[in-house]
Protein backbone atom coordinates (compact mmCIF):
# COMPACT_ATOMS: atom_id res chain seq x y z
CA UNK A 1 0.00 0.00 0.00
CA UNK A 2 1.29 3.37 -1.10
CA UNK A 3 1.47 5.86 1.46
CA UNK A 4 2.51 9.81 0.92
CA UNK A 5 2.24 11.70 3.45
CA UNK A 6 3.88 15.24 5.81
CA UNK A 7 6.51 13.90 7.56
CA UNK A 8 6.94 17.60 9.33
CA UNK A 9 4.27 16.84 11.14
CA UNK A 10 3.79 13.26 11.75
CA UNK A 11 7.34 13.50 13.54
CA UNK A 12 5.56 15.48 16.32
CA UNK A 13 2.14 14.29 16.28
CA UNK A 14 1.45 12.62 19.65
CA UNK A 15 -0.61 9.91 18.83
CA UNK A 16 -1.04 6.62 16.94
CA UNK A 17 -0.01 8.07 13.56
CA UNK A 18 2.83 9.90 14.59
CA UNK A 19 4.39 6.94 16.45
CA UNK A 20 3.51 4.64 13.41
CA UNK A 21 6.09 6.72 11.44
CA UNK A 22 8.42 7.26 14.36
CA UNK A 23 8.49 3.41 15.05
CA UNK A 24 9.87 2.85 10.63
CA UNK A 25 12.01 6.22 10.85
CA UNK A 26 13.62 4.97 14.06
CA UNK A 27 15.23 1.65 12.39
CA UNK A 28 15.59 3.20 8.76
CA UNK A 29 16.99 6.53 8.97
CA UNK A 30 18.65 6.17 12.44
CA UNK A 31 19.18 2.15 12.10
CA UNK A 32 17.89 1.58 15.77
CA UNK A 33 16.44 -2.13 15.72
CA UNK A 34 13.39 -2.78 16.12
CA UNK A 35 12.64 -3.24 19.33
CA UNK A 36 14.54 0.15 20.47
CA UNK A 37 12.58 2.09 17.61
CA UNK A 38 9.65 0.14 19.53
CA UNK A 39 10.64 1.90 22.72
CA UNK A 40 11.01 5.56 21.52
CA UNK A 41 8.10 5.59 19.34
CA UNK A 42 6.25 7.94 21.85
CA UNK A 43 8.86 10.40 21.87
CA UNK A 44 8.14 13.61 19.86
CA UNK A 45 10.52 15.98 21.52
CA UNK A 46 13.30 14.74 19.71
CA UNK A 47 13.88 17.26 17.22
CA UNK A 48 15.40 14.86 14.83
CA UNK A 49 14.69 14.65 11.15
CA UNK A 50 12.76 11.61 10.10
CA UNK A 51 12.50 11.82 6.48
CA UNK A 52 12.90 9.68 3.96
CA UNK A 53 11.74 6.37 1.59
CA UNK A 54 10.25 3.63 3.77
CA UNK A 55 8.98 0.51 3.14
CA UNK A 56 7.59 -1.56 6.24
CA UNK A 57 5.22 -3.94 7.45
CA UNK A 58 1.94 -2.91 8.86
CA UNK A 59 3.01 -3.77 12.58
CA UNK A 60 5.93 -0.97 11.67
CA UNK A 61 9.02 -3.82 10.82
CA UNK A 62 11.91 -2.06 8.67
CA UNK A 63 12.06 -3.95 5.28
CA UNK A 64 13.80 -0.76 3.29
CA UNK A 65 14.35 2.65 3.01
CA UNK A 66 17.04 5.47 1.47
CA UNK A 67 16.53 9.52 1.11
CA UNK A 68 17.13 9.88 -2.56
CA UNK A 69 15.55 11.87 -5.15
CA UNK A 70 17.55 8.89 -8.01
CA UNK A 71 14.54 6.70 -8.88
CA UNK A 72 17.51 3.85 -9.87
CA UNK A 73 18.29 4.21 -6.14
CA UNK A 74 14.92 3.64 -5.16
CA UNK A 75 14.08 0.89 -7.35
CA UNK A 76 17.12 -1.04 -5.73
CA UNK A 77 15.72 -0.36 -2.34
CA UNK A 78 12.10 -1.98 -3.38
CA UNK A 79 14.03 -4.84 -4.61
CA UNK A 80 16.08 -5.53 -1.60
CA UNK A 81 12.67 -4.58 0.65
CA UNK A 82 11.37 -7.69 -1.43
CA UNK A 83 14.04 -9.78 -0.15
CA UNK A 84 13.37 -8.44 2.99
CA UNK A 85 9.68 -9.61 3.17
CA UNK A 86 10.51 -13.27 2.87
CA UNK A 87 12.53 -12.51 6.09
CA UNK A 88 10.10 -10.78 7.63
CA UNK A 89 9.67 -11.49 11.78
CA UNK A 90 6.35 -9.86 11.82
CA UNK A 91 2.81 -9.67 10.18
CA UNK A 92 3.39 -13.57 9.18
CA UNK A 93 -0.68 -13.55 8.63
CA UNK A 94 -3.07 -11.14 7.51
CA UNK A 95 -2.96 -8.12 9.41
CA UNK A 96 -6.19 -5.53 10.21
CA UNK A 97 -5.36 -2.07 10.85
CA UNK A 98 -8.15 -0.82 13.04
CA UNK A 99 -9.39 2.35 13.49
CA UNK A 100 -6.94 5.52 14.70
CA UNK A 101 -8.17 5.31 18.79
CA UNK A 102 -7.10 8.95 18.90
CA UNK A 103 -5.70 12.30 17.11
CA UNK A 104 -3.18 14.64 18.81
CA UNK A 105 -5.23 17.66 18.69
CA UNK A 106 -2.71 19.69 17.91
CA UNK A 107 -2.62 18.77 14.53
CA UNK A 108 -6.33 18.71 13.96
CA UNK A 109 -6.92 21.28 11.46
CA UNK A 110 -10.86 21.82 10.61
CA UNK A 111 -11.34 22.53 7.27
CA UNK A 112 -13.16 25.76 6.39
CA UNK A 113 -16.47 24.95 4.74
CA UNK A 114 -17.67 28.44 4.39
CA UNK A 115 -14.53 30.16 3.93
CA UNK A 116 -12.30 30.72 1.24
CA UNK A 117 -9.33 27.88 0.48
CA UNK A 118 -6.44 29.02 -2.06
CA UNK A 119 -3.84 26.84 -3.67
CA UNK A 120 -0.48 28.13 -3.91
CA UNK A 121 2.22 27.38 -6.31
CA UNK A 122 5.90 29.32 -6.24
CA UNK A 123 9.18 28.72 -8.50
CA UNK A 124 11.73 29.99 -9.62
CA UNK A 125 11.65 32.60 -12.50
CA UNK A 126 14.35 33.01 -15.74
CA UNK A 127 17.02 34.26 -14.68
CA UNK A 128 19.46 36.53 -17.37
CA UNK A 129 22.63 34.70 -15.89
CA UNK A 130 22.13 31.25 -14.66
CA UNK A 131 24.87 29.47 -12.51
CA UNK A 132 22.31 26.98 -11.32
CA UNK A 133 23.65 23.04 -11.69
CA UNK A 134 21.42 21.31 -15.05
CA UNK A 135 19.24 19.49 -12.44
CA UNK A 136 15.92 18.85 -10.56
CA UNK A 137 17.06 23.02 -8.75
CA UNK A 138 16.45 24.38 -12.34
CA UNK A 139 12.77 22.96 -12.46
CA UNK A 140 11.88 22.64 -8.95
CA UNK A 141 8.42 24.47 -7.64
CA UNK A 142 6.38 23.51 -4.65
CA UNK A 143 2.68 24.25 -3.39
CA UNK A 144 0.69 24.81 -0.45
CA UNK A 145 -2.71 25.56 0.36
CA UNK A 146 -4.07 29.22 2.32
CA UNK A 147 -7.17 29.46 4.48
CA UNK A 148 -9.06 31.96 5.56
CA UNK A 149 -12.13 31.28 7.80
CA UNK A 150 -15.85 32.60 6.63
CA UNK A 151 -16.15 36.28 8.75
CA UNK A 152 -12.32 36.30 7.09
CA UNK A 153 -13.25 36.00 3.78
CA UNK A 154 -16.82 38.09 4.27
CA UNK A 155 -14.65 41.25 5.06
CA UNK A 156 -12.66 41.27 2.00
CA UNK A 157 -15.38 42.78 0.16
CA UNK A 158 -17.26 45.31 2.24
CA UNK A 159 -21.24 45.21 1.70
CA UNK A 160 -21.71 48.91 0.14
CA UNK A 161 -18.78 49.58 -2.56
CA UNK A 162 -19.24 50.93 -6.02
CA UNK A 163 -17.14 51.22 -9.20
CA UNK A 164 -14.06 52.97 -8.10
CA UNK A 165 -13.56 52.36 -4.19
CA UNK A 166 -10.09 51.86 -3.21
CA UNK A 167 -9.25 50.09 0.35
CA UNK A 168 -7.03 48.09 1.92
CA UNK A 169 -7.29 44.52 2.15
CA UNK A 170 -8.34 43.78 5.72
CA UNK A 171 -5.05 43.20 8.24
CA UNK A 172 -5.91 39.90 9.45
CA UNK A 173 -5.82 38.79 5.46
CA UNK A 174 -2.70 40.50 4.43
CA UNK A 175 -0.62 39.26 7.42
CA UNK A 176 -1.94 35.43 7.19
CA UNK A 177 -0.96 36.07 2.95
CA UNK A 178 2.45 38.25 3.91
CA UNK A 179 3.83 36.04 6.72
CA UNK A 180 3.18 32.14 6.44
CA UNK A 181 2.70 32.38 2.71
CA UNK A 182 5.08 34.85 0.25
CA UNK A 183 7.61 32.26 1.25
CA UNK A 184 11.04 30.79 -0.71
CA UNK A 185 9.52 27.01 -0.27
CA UNK A 186 9.85 26.24 -3.97
CA UNK A 187 12.86 23.46 -3.33
CA UNK A 188 11.96 22.66 0.42
CA UNK A 189 10.24 23.98 3.68
CA UNK A 190 11.09 27.46 5.28
CA UNK A 191 9.64 29.36 8.39
CA UNK A 192 6.97 31.92 8.24
CA UNK A 193 8.21 35.32 8.47
CA UNK A 194 8.13 37.00 11.82
CA UNK A 195 6.22 39.95 12.49
CA UNK A 196 9.37 42.30 12.66
CA UNK A 197 10.32 40.79 9.33
CA UNK A 198 7.55 43.03 7.29
CA UNK A 199 9.49 45.66 6.11
CA UNK A 200 6.85 47.43 3.91
CA UNK A 201 3.62 46.06 2.77
CA UNK A 202 0.85 47.07 1.17
CA UNK A 203 -2.30 45.16 -0.47
CA UNK A 204 -5.05 47.80 -2.10
CA UNK A 205 -8.14 46.75 -3.43
CA UNK A 206 -10.11 48.84 -6.28
CA UNK A 207 -13.74 47.79 -7.25
CA UNK A 208 -13.20 47.96 -11.31
CA UNK A 209 -17.19 46.79 -11.34
CA UNK A 210 -20.37 46.12 -9.26
CA UNK A 211 -23.93 45.00 -9.81
CA UNK A 212 -26.54 43.34 -7.66
CA UNK A 213 -24.87 39.79 -8.20
CA UNK A 214 -21.16 40.48 -7.93
CA UNK A 215 -18.23 43.01 -7.76
CA UNK A 216 -15.14 42.92 -9.26
CA UNK A 217 -11.67 44.35 -7.81
CA UNK A 218 -8.15 44.47 -8.28
CA UNK A 219 -5.69 43.57 -6.08
CA UNK A 220 -2.50 45.85 -6.06
CA UNK A 221 0.87 46.25 -4.03
CA UNK A 222 3.96 45.16 -2.74
CA UNK A 223 6.08 43.31 0.33
CA UNK A 224 10.14 43.89 1.02
CA UNK A 225 10.37 41.31 3.46
CA UNK A 226 14.02 40.60 5.58
CA UNK A 227 15.47 38.71 8.19
CA UNK A 228 18.39 38.23 10.06
CA UNK A 229 18.95 34.63 11.55
CA UNK A 230 22.04 32.33 11.96
CA UNK A 231 20.68 29.05 9.78
CA UNK A 232 22.79 26.05 9.96
CA UNK A 233 23.24 24.01 6.47
CA UNK A 234 23.96 20.88 6.27
CA UNK A 235 27.64 20.57 4.15
CA UNK A 236 27.00 19.32 0.89
CA UNK A 237 27.41 15.78 -0.22
CA UNK A 238 30.86 16.21 -1.86
CA UNK A 239 32.42 17.61 1.45
CA UNK A 240 34.58 16.00 3.20
CA UNK A 241 32.78 17.09 6.17
CA UNK A 242 29.54 15.07 7.89
CA UNK A 243 25.89 16.13 9.08
CA UNK A 244 27.40 17.37 12.72
CA UNK A 245 30.65 17.97 11.82
CA UNK A 246 30.25 20.97 10.43
CA UNK A 247 27.82 23.60 8.68
CA UNK A 248 27.39 26.62 6.61
CA UNK A 249 25.78 29.30 7.94
CA UNK A 250 23.10 31.44 6.27
CA UNK A 251 22.64 35.23 7.64
CA UNK A 252 19.39 36.18 5.91
CA UNK A 253 17.29 35.89 3.77
CA UNK A 254 14.85 38.49 1.79
CA UNK A 255 11.97 38.79 -0.82
CA UNK A 256 11.06 41.94 -2.19
CA UNK A 257 7.85 41.32 -4.47
CA UNK A 258 4.69 43.17 -6.04
CA UNK A 259 1.49 41.76 -6.04
CA UNK A 260 -0.98 42.21 -8.70
CA UNK A 261 -4.58 39.86 -8.45
CA UNK A 262 -7.95 40.36 -9.81
CA UNK A 263 -10.86 39.13 -7.73
CA UNK A 264 -14.69 38.30 -8.11
CA UNK A 265 -16.75 37.96 -5.25
CA UNK A 266 -20.36 36.81 -6.06
CA UNK A 267 -22.71 38.82 -3.48
CA UNK A 268 -25.62 35.99 -3.79
CA UNK A 269 -23.47 32.94 -3.19
CA UNK A 270 -21.21 35.20 -1.09
CA UNK A 271 -18.16 33.64 -1.83
CA UNK A 272 -15.21 34.09 -4.33
CA UNK A 273 -15.87 32.86 -7.93
CA UNK A 274 -12.24 34.46 -8.65
CA UNK A 275 -9.24 34.70 -6.64
CA UNK A 276 -5.85 34.68 -8.69
CA UNK A 277 -3.29 36.82 -7.27
CA UNK A 278 0.79 36.64 -8.10
CA UNK A 279 3.42 37.85 -6.34
CA UNK A 280 6.67 38.77 -8.79
CA UNK A 281 10.02 39.52 -7.58
CA UNK A 282 13.60 38.76 -5.94
CA UNK A 283 14.29 36.64 -3.16
CA UNK A 284 17.85 35.99 -1.51
CA UNK A 285 19.21 34.00 1.29
CA UNK A 286 17.88 31.04 2.82
CA UNK A 287 17.26 29.14 5.62
CA UNK A 288 17.72 24.90 7.03
CA UNK A 289 16.19 23.52 4.79
CA UNK A 290 14.64 25.50 1.51
CA UNK A 291 18.20 24.02 -0.04
CA UNK A 292 19.20 27.24 -0.86
CA UNK A 293 22.88 26.75 0.40
CA UNK A 294 24.76 27.47 -2.80
CA UNK A 295 22.05 29.83 -4.31
CA UNK A 296 21.90 32.75 -1.98
CA UNK A 297 22.63 35.63 -4.44
CA UNK A 298 19.53 37.64 -5.36
CA UNK A 299 17.11 36.06 -8.20
CA UNK A 300 14.07 36.05 -9.51
CA UNK A 301 10.88 33.96 -8.00
CA UNK A 302 7.37 34.28 -8.52
CA UNK A 303 4.48 33.08 -6.58
CA UNK A 304 0.81 31.95 -7.94
CA UNK A 305 -2.22 31.82 -5.70
CA UNK A 306 -5.80 30.80 -7.17
CA UNK A 307 -9.25 29.16 -5.66
CA UNK A 308 -8.12 26.04 -4.43
CA UNK A 309 -10.70 22.78 -6.54
CA UNK A 310 -13.00 20.75 -4.91
CA UNK A 311 -10.68 17.09 -4.66
CA UNK A 312 -9.57 15.66 -1.52
CA UNK A 313 -6.28 16.73 -2.15
CA UNK A 314 -7.59 20.51 -1.63
CA UNK A 315 -8.66 20.08 1.98
CA UNK A 316 -5.01 19.84 2.61
CA UNK A 317 -4.04 22.23 5.34
CA UNK A 318 -1.55 24.51 4.55
CA UNK A 319 2.00 23.18 5.49
CA UNK A 320 2.75 25.55 8.25
CA UNK A 321 0.14 23.05 10.34
CA UNK A 322 2.93 20.62 10.66
CA UNK A 323 4.18 22.65 13.80
CA UNK A 324 2.61 22.35 17.55
CA UNK A 325 0.77 25.18 17.95
CA UNK A 326 0.39 26.51 14.44
CA UNK A 327 -3.38 26.84 14.19
CA UNK A 328 -3.47 29.07 17.18
CA UNK A 329 -0.46 31.38 15.22
CA UNK A 330 -1.94 31.22 11.73
CA UNK A 331 -5.74 32.21 12.61
CA UNK A 332 -4.06 34.85 15.39
CA UNK A 333 -2.89 37.42 12.70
Amino acid sequence: MPVAVDNTRLQNQDDEEGQFLRLISWQGRYQYSFADAHARRADTKHRKNHQGLYVATAEGELLGSRATRNPAQLLQMLQRALVHWEERKTQLEAFEIGELKRRDPEFIWTYPEDGLVLHLGCQDLPRQVDLRPPDWQRDAHNQDYVWFLGSEMQAIVPSDVSVGDVFFMPEAVTQRLIRYHMLDCVRGETPSWPANALQDVELRLRVTDATADRVELTVSGHALLYEEGDWCVHPPSSSPYRIGEMCCLIRERGFDAELLGYLCFDRRAKAFSRFDLVAVGTRWGGTVFNVRREDVAPAPMGIAITLAGREARDRTAPHISHTRGSRQRYFAV
